[in-house]
């Protein structure tokens, strides 16, 4: 029981640093893609674009980090009996 609930623990913290590390560096990649694209244009861009394509990259991050996470401890706990 203690070792399923370090496995859970674990996982949720690394899925949340995934999600964390996934979002700021998606929104820093994406500025520099929109202000290219806007130096190209010669026209204004949307920066608030960065931050809505971001959200579900960070989510899509944090929820494969926890599930890998969990799935390899799972695995490890099982080798180990």
């Amino acid at each position: 029981m203690v070792a399923l609930m370090r496995t859970l623990f674990f996982s949720v913290l690394i899925g949340l640093a995934a999600g964390v590390i996934c979002f700021f560096i998606s929104v820093a990649f994406l500025c520099f893609v929109l202000l290219i694209a806007g130096a190209v244009t010669h026209g204004p861009t949307d920066m608030t674009l960065a931050f809505r394509v971001a959200v579900p990259v960070a989510i899509l991050a944090a929820l494969s980090g926890f599930t890998i996470t969990l799935v390899r401890g799972f695995r490890g706990d099982m080798a180990h009996r």
